[in-house]
């Protein structure tokens, strides 16, 4: 499989918290789109851009099909054990109620910096699923809600993760938890970097 999650780093992440026609690129453009709003978290695990379109190259995939793949359901290949620790230690989340309970207030509740809210919304979902807390269905759900929310709060994929950010600091003023410079560069390395996804689908 293309896809292989980095265990320390997705532990690590836990602790801190082309095609035939326009018509296809649409359709793949939508599929992607609601797992994006939390790619950051996705890029991190797999050890940012260039890591990850060298993959996709090696693979023979092509950009869109290879991040269909490697950003939808990214813990598939994970052991159980590697989502239930992310949810149990970092979110106090042991089973599906407390995941969806969790899930709700991210997606729902009144803030200043909702797209930290809404990428951990996204990474949490996918891990439940792992966890077996949660089903595809309900993860798909869930992630497409979020989309007109972000987009009516947000111009571009810039202002978004650039308000992830922010949140983030918010969350942790003085970076206790440890991480916050690396999560600055993913998110430059996501948003400057030509070989970015976030080049590829439009954030509307």
């Amino acid at each position: 499989m293309l896809k292989n999650f980095f265990k320390a780093a997705l532990l690590a992440v836990a602790a801190v918290c082309g095609l035939a026609s326009c018509g296809d690129k649409t359709a793949d453009y939508d599929a992607l789109r609601p797992t994006l709003l939390g790619g950051v978290y996705f890029y991190r695990g797999y050890g940012g851009v260039d890591a990850v379109d060298a993959r996709i190259k090696d693979a023979g995939k092509s950009k869109l099909g290879g991040y269909k793949e490697l950003f939808t359901n990214p813990f598939e290949d994970e052991d159980i054990s590697t989502a239930t620790t992310i949810l149990s230690t970092a979110w106090d989340i042991t089973d599906g109620a407390g995941l969806k309970e969790q899930m709700e207030r991210l997606k729902s509740s009144e803030g200043e910096h909702k797209a930290w809210d809404w990428a951990r919304g996204v990474y949490i979902g996918w891990a439940g699923l792992r966890a077996g807390f949660i089903t595809r269905e309900e993860v798909d759900a869930y992630n497409a809600s979020l989309v007109p929310l972000a987009q009516a709060k947000y111009a571009d994929w810039n202002a978004y993760f650039n308000d992830f950010l922010a949140g983030r600091k918010a969350w942790d003023p003085q970076d206790e938890y440890g991480g916050a410079a690396e999560f600055e560069e993913v998110v430059k390395d996501l948003l400057n970097n030509e070989a970015s996804i976030y080049k590829v689908v439009p954030f509307k």
